[in-house]
Order: structure tokens, then C-alpha cells, then sequence
């Protein structure tokens, strides 16, 4: 069997040598940090390193391929493209199966730390860009013996950059996991957003801490707070400041009305420390001549106008 002639890079790196090199992200491309990445496969005969099958796969992707098939056909089409980037190979077309074989048998946690710590080395959202925290169970993949994976995003707002993603185990929640990531991200200065199950005053501590603020959806799981919000809201002389937008797109109009107050921080300061202004955000939806109204809750520990 044919072999790749082993690059200087091989054999593969120690552990300190990973760790020195996801430290180093910002100097090298993600095809050379895939290096940090334990390759599972035996020496001999390797026809393909991995940073070279890992990047193939990624460019692929992005390509709109979504099957280990296409994968192999997007290489076995960009062969030029694959020997300007890598220099001259005997082989550059690896087959689905080896990708199907390869892939179950990766450290999932460890390709995520490396695509995040290079996506964060060159991040193109301004300092201040918001950061969402976004949960989300993926039904697709759920079997009879395994149950939907639920995955934890840290995306940009408007850049759409992820800037890390990792599975929550079965044997605990969204919660503690987002705690104990984000010291690890650079959420400093940053406003993060998040769904009602953050709404907590122990999540509002800690992005307080890390120099960052909050904006958080009120709901069911707060009932005090929310019922205080709507009681607060719904007088005709609560001292508001209101503000509204309107957005057309191809015959639905979007109208958000919402109206902030600093006036309930001292009544809920003792329970809620971090907390400088609420709101009430109305979104009301015409499409095809129905109209729909939906009314949103919210808290946040920023004191920016209008949140």
C-alpha cells in the first residue's frame, strides 16, 4: 500500500504541543491547527493525514456538501484546488468510507475546541458586536438507542459567527455548562443575549463579572418577576421610555414597539442586583392580512437607551 511522504509536522504533536498551538491560533491557518487533533489511526500506510482530511471536510461543507459522498466528490473536483493549498500529493481524493470510518472514531469535544479557538483568534465582529447564547435539540439525528443531542451555540449577532458549540450531556442542563464556557470566550464589553432558561440571578453575576451585560426574556420560569413586569407595564402612568421600528419584507410588515423603565430597579434590587432596566417589547405581524401580536418581557443589567 502506498504511503504520503510524512510531513515535518508528523509524527503527531505531544499533548504540550497541542496546547501550544491552540495558543498560537492567530498564527497559523485551520488546516495547521487541526494538528492539536488526535489522530486515532495506526502509522502505517496512511495514504491521507488528518489536517488535510479535516480541512477538506470543513471546506466542503461550506460548500453545501452534506453527506461523506459529497464530500469525496467535492475533492476529487477541486484536485487543482487541493495541490495549490497543500502542494504536490499522490492522493487527494479520500473516499466516503474513510470519512464515515474516521469520523466516529475523533475526539468530538477536541475538534470542537479547535474550530472555536481558531474562529475566536480571527474574529471578524466588532469588540462590542452582541453575543447570543442559543440552545437547540437536534431531532434529526435521534435514534431508538440515542436520544436528540441537545447543542449550546455562542454566536455573534449580526457576523453569524460561532464562536463555540459543544453537546450538553443528558445528565445536566444548559446552565452550568454556559457558566463554566463563558470566562472562556471574549464577552467583555459585549451585551449577551439569551432565552428565559438563563434568566437567572447567578447567569446575570457572572456575565457581570466577566465585564459584560444582559439582555434576558422573562417567562413562566420567573413567575414573580413576570407577573411584577406585567402588573408594572400595564399602568396607564408607569414612567416609560418608548421607542418603535417597522420592517417591510415582500408583503409582511413587522412593527416592534418597546418601552424601558429604570424605575422598578430599587423595588427589585434585593432579588435581582444586576438589574437596570426593564422593558416591555410589543411585536405586531401583518402577513397576507392577518394580523398577529406577540408581547415580550424583559430584563437587563445595561443602562444603554432603549436597551
Amino acid at each position: 500500500m502506498y504511503s504520503i511522504v510524512q510531513r515535518c509536522v508528523l509524527p503527531q504533536l505531544s499533548q504540550e504541543k497541542r496546547q501550544e498551538l491552540l495558543v498560537q491560533a492567530h498564527l497559523v491557518s485551520l488546516a495547521e491547527l487541526f494538528e492539536a487533533i488526535v489522530d486515532p489511526r495506526g502509522r502505517h500506510g496512511l495514504r491521507y493525514d488528518l489536517p488535510f482530511l479535516l480541512a477538506c471536510l470543513v471546506a466542503a461543507t461550506l460548500s453545501q456538501c452534506d453527506s461523506s459522498e459529497a464530500v469525496s466528490q467535492w475533492c476529487a473536483d477541486h484536485q487543482d484546488l487541493l495541490r495549490a493549498s497543500f502542494g504536490p500529493r499522490m492522493f487527494l481524493t479520500p473516499s466516503g468510507s474513510l470519512y464515515r470510518w474516521l469520523l466516529p472514531q475523533l475526539d468530538a469535544q477536541a475538534f470542537e475546541q479547535v474550530i472555536g479557538t481558531w474562529v475566536q483568534a480571527t474574529l471578524q465582529a466588532p469588540a462590542d458586536e452582541p453575543l447570543a447564547l442559543d440552545g437547540k435539540t437536534v431531532r434529526g439525528v435521534r435514534t431508538e438507542e440515542q436520544a436528540a443531542p441537545h447543542l449550546l451555540s455562542f454566536c455573534m449577532h449580526q457576523s453569524q459567527e460561532t464562536l463555540l458549540q459543544v453537546r450538553v450531556s443528558e445528565k445536566t442542563n444548559e446552565i452550568p455548562v454556559a457558566h463554566k464556557l463563558l470566562a472562556t470566550l471574549p464577552i467583555a464589553h459585549r451585551v449577551c443575549t439569551a432565552d428565559a432558561l438563563h434568566t437567572q440571578t447567578e447567569f446575570m453575576r457572572v456575565i457581570h463579572e466577566l465585564g459584560a451585560d444582559t439582555v434576558l426574556t422573562v417567562k413562566d420560569n420567573q413567575p414573580t418577576l413576570r407577573s411584577d413586569l406585567l402588573t408594572y407595564f400595564a399602568d396607564p402612568h408607569a414612567h416609560v421610555q418608548t421607542a418603535t421600528t417597522t420592517d417591510r419584507h415582500r408583503g409582511r410588515v413587522e412593527v416592534r414597539t418597546i418601552r424601558v423603565s429604570t424605575e422598578m430597579n430599587d423595588y427589585l434590587a434585593s432579588n435581582w442586583p444586576y438589574i437596570r432596566q426593564v422593558a416591555h417589547l410589543t411585536r405586531t405581524v401583518t402577513c397576507k392580512g392577518q394580523t398577529t401580536s406577540e408581547n415580550v418581557y424583559l430584563i437587563t443589567s445595561t443602562l444603554s437607551s432603549l436597551i
